[in-house]
């Protein structure tokens, strides 16, 4: 008798288990979706397969992929902002999606990334740098600017994606140079023809060009930023050079999830993907694809998604850009 009540009190229990919400099991308690908006095989997917590993064994339950490709990302992102804020669905999104978009490039933007999203951590950025022809005799930004300015309309600057529309315009308005811009559908095609002399100029991104410049098939004279890159030590700054810093218009990534996810789920996640962005195998891994680890606070990438839209609305209302 006593054995029969046992198993009906054994049954009621699991029953009770059984019953119970997803939000009372520890998190996690299934498997997370991690959604990419691009294609399979990009950067940015490369660099989901990277996190997603060690991520998947810090949180013991698998990370599935998901690439939404369309509409420069933002369909991607329309997917995160519209799932249940339950630290189940995540979005390794980028400055195109979070800033360039809003900022008025492509139209139809039915969210606000500040309010619709909860910013887990910043995870890598990808650099870019201002190269040249072997044939043009400038060796420094300073000495390229002089030169442009001294042979009004006689260079042609190359670009290959949003980053690199975005510096060209801005130097060439910022420094009044007579150069016309000449833009590709993507980037290889635009190194090809600065390497051949085609152009003759071009800011272009770091993993794109980084063998070419290794190789010696063209020449960096400056990179747009503050300092120096881990990937570049050798290429000045511009405020080296003797010129003003440009804004960062760099590309990068921020893990993000739906408004509204509990503050728990994101603290957990914000530092188990710091953990994994300091430790040496990953930052190797990333380095080696071009990409820099940019770990942060939950606060900090917040910060950085405001104070991005900002730059990007000005960069967009001035160089008048759009993604057709």
């Amino acid at each position: 008798m006593k054995i029969v009540h046992w198993l009906t009190g054994l049954a009621a229990a699991v029953s009770v288990l059984a019953t119970m919400p997803a939000s009372a099991q520890p998190y996690p308690a299934k498997p997370i979706k991690l959604i990419v908006p691009f294609a399979a095989g990009s950067g940015s997917d490369i660099l989901a397969r990277i996190l997603s590993e060690p991520l998947t064994q810090a949180l013991g339950q698998p990370i599935i992929i998901e690439n939404k490709p369309g509409n420069n990302t933002t369909l991607g992102t329309e997917m995160v902002v519209a799932a249940a804020p339950d630290g189940y669905t995540l979005g390794l999104l980028t400055n195109s999606g979070l800033v360039a978009s809003p900022a008025g490039l492509t139209a139809g933007v039915r969210y606000d990334p500040a309010k619709d999203l909860s910013y887990i951590a910043m995870v890598a950025s990808v650099n870019y740098v201002w190269l040249v022809n072997l044939d043009v005799p400038a060796k420094t930004a300073s000495e390229l600017v002089a030169l442009i300015k001294a042979n009004p309309g006689k260079y042609n600057y190359a670009s290959g994606n949003t980053g690199g529309i975005a510096y060209g315009g801005y130097i060439k308005n910022a420094h009044k140079l007579d150069v016309t811009h000449v833009p590709y559908k993507s980037t290889p095609p635009a190194l090809a023809d600065l390497m051949s002399g085609h152009v003759q100029l071009m800011i272009a991104d770091v993993p794109a060009s980084l063998g070419m410049i290794k190789a010696g098939k063209v020449r960096p004279v400056a990179v747009p930023a503050a300092k120096r890159y881990q990937l570049l030590p050798d290429v000045p700054t511009f405020a080296e050079s003797g010129l003003p810093t440009p804004p960062s218009m760099d590309g990068w990534w921020v893990l993000v999830a739906p408004a509204g996810t509990p503050d728990p789920i994101l603290d957990r996640l914000n530092k188990e993907v710091v953990k994994i962005l300091e430790s040496e195998t990953i930052k190797a891994k990333l380095l080696q694809t071009a990409l820099v680890p940019i770990p942060s606070t939950r606060k900090e990438a917040v910060q950085y998604q405001k104070d991005q839209l900002e730059v990007w609305k000005t960069i967009v209302k001035d160089l008048n850009l759009k993604v057709e």
